[in-house]
């Protein structure tokens, strides 16, 4: 059911076909406000009244309970920017030097920052990291002096959020933490927060209390830093300084070096990756004695990863014996998306699990994952009004778009392999062929009590681990194949 956001935003978009009224709404007659403030709030009720007899305690499925509960955990829409190794061929007779900051454009007009400064001598070929982001300030002033201050953080269209910075007109920055808890009456600090538009709100706190109370005289400066997330890095190939400042840089010929990424760009997590998400409890990053960290290292790397699997002493002990040298370790087990940069992601997992719990202070253990092909056979019977054949590769190409390599729902440990009501459910609702009453199947998985699913399996289904046999009911001569609905 529509929130009351939403009800607020399909007000706004229909006022633009009645342009006096839109004006006078905008500029807050109450005439106009008030009528319709009533009926949205009125509209709003009704929804969460709808919405609380339709509870999803376990497995959410609507966008606005999952955005909700994505809100309430902390997950922010934050992306990861692409970098990729820049060549710079001087084909003048001068040395140039380009600073760090210098911003190129690549064919499809995307602005990339140098992260190194390159001189670049006459002749002579040098490669400098660049990163695919852009950086854009914002100066806030409020008007009123209140605790509690929040601050709805304005993104550029089709560019997420990757860093940002605040600090106030005496350059003293602010500290970001996840929640108020620890932290010191009139402290700079700074929460960051969404709510199920998907904006970022930026909170501040009270003197008196925790955090600073924001006055009316104070200016701050936000600087941004933004992306476009994820595209196809194999299109990259030329590209040109945004701004020519001499004629010595009129020689530069640029380029992307070919086979040359750093890092993969990631868009914010998906709406399904966000449902996967939502199926942990709450959690509040502190750290635990014999605590995995899993949902805190899904929620930062899941968009860089295909596969990603953390877990504790305890756990590995079950699955791959005692052993001394496993006290006091965490074990992470990844696939990144760019095999490239699988060494470098998993240090920076380390580092960050490190930095949240320093109990395991050089005591994480990278784990080289396996890959296992999980096997489920299907024995159906459909109406002799379906085409064999053609059901059964229907049958194949759904479950290889939900459990294929790649997929969220291989993405994460699963002690018991895949959910067999869920392919159940996922088979009645999809199938035609067996949404009649003639049809039926049978579903048989494998036996991971003899065979166990460990914590570094990266399990998956393939063309070759699904078998399908299907027999098409026999008909009478002269009876219809028009099966009974």
């Amino acid at each position: 059911m529509p929130t009351l956001n939403k009800i607020k935003e399909i007000s706004l978009r229909i006022l633009q076909d009645y342009p006096v009224v839109a004006a006078r709404y905008q500029a807050g007659d109450p005439t106009i406000v008030a009528p319709m403030a009533s009926m949205q709030h009125a509209i709003a009720e009704l929804s969460r009244d709808v919405s609380i007899s339709e509870l999803e305690p376990f497995t959410k499925s609507r966008e606005a309970t999952i955005l909700a509960d994505a809100a309430n955990k902390g997950i922010l829409p934050i992306a990861t920017a692409c970098q990729h190794m820049i060549e710079f061929i001087n084909n003048g007779n001068h040395t140039v030097s380009l600073l760090a900051g210098r911003i190129i454009e690549d064919g499809y007009g995307r602005a990339w920052r140098l992260l190194e400064t390159a001189n670049i001598a006459a002749g002579k070929t040098v490669e400098v990291l660049a990163e695919q982001s852009e950086v854009r300030e914002i100066t806030y002033q409020p008007v009123l002096t209140e605790p509690f201050h929040n601050y709805i953080l304005s993104l550029s269209e089709d560019l997420a959020l990757v860093a940002l910075s605040v600090k106030d007109q005496d350059d003293n920055s602010y500290r970001f933490v996840t929640r108020w808890m620890n932290t010191l009456a009139d402290e700079r600090a700074i929460t960051i927060n969404t709510n199920s538009l998907r904006e970022l709100i930026l909170g501040f706190g009270d003197s008196s209390r925790f955090g600073q109370t924001l006055q009316n005289n104070t200016v701050l400066t936000i600087q941004v830093l933004e992306s476009y997330g994820y595209f196809d890095p194999s299109m990259l190939r030329e590209a040109s300084l945004q701004d020519v400042r001499n004629g010595f840089e009129q020689k530069l010929v640029v380029r992307f070096k070919e086979g040359a990424l750093v890092k993969l760009g990631a868009d914010p997590l998906s709406i399904d990756e966000l449902r996967l998400l939502s199926s942990y409890p709450t959690y509040d990053e502190n750290a635990v004695f014999l605590g995995n960290h899993d949902f805190l290292v899904r929620k930062t790397f899941m968009a860089r990863t295909y596969f990603v699997s953390v877990w504790n002493e305890a756990v590995n002990e079950i699955y791959y014996g005692g052993n001394y040298r496993s006290i006091n370790k965490i074990f992470v087990s990844l696939v990144a998306k760019n095999t490239a940069e699988k060494v470098p992601l998993g240090l920076e997992i380390s580092r960050y699990i490190e930095m949240v719990d320093n109990y395991y202070l050089n005591n994480v253990v990278i784990v080289e994952p396996e890959e296992r092909a999980f096997s489920i056979k299907i024995d159906a019977t459909i109406a002799a009004v379906h085409d064999a054949e053609t059901v059964k590769q229907q049958i194949k190409t759904l479950l290889l778009g939900y459990y294929g390599k790649g997929k969220i729902a291989s993405s994460y440990f699963l002690s018991n392999g895949f959910n067999s009501k869920e392919i159940t459910r996922l088979l009645e609702k999809n199938i035609a062929a067996f949404q009649d009453r003639t049809s039926d199947f049978k579903l048989f998985v494998e036996d991971t009590e003899k065979n166990p699913i460990k914590p570094n399996h990266w399990l998956f289904m393939t063309d070759t681990s699904i078998s399908v046999d299907i027999k098409v009911i026999k008909t009478s001569i002269g009876e219809s194949k028009w099966s009974v609905i």
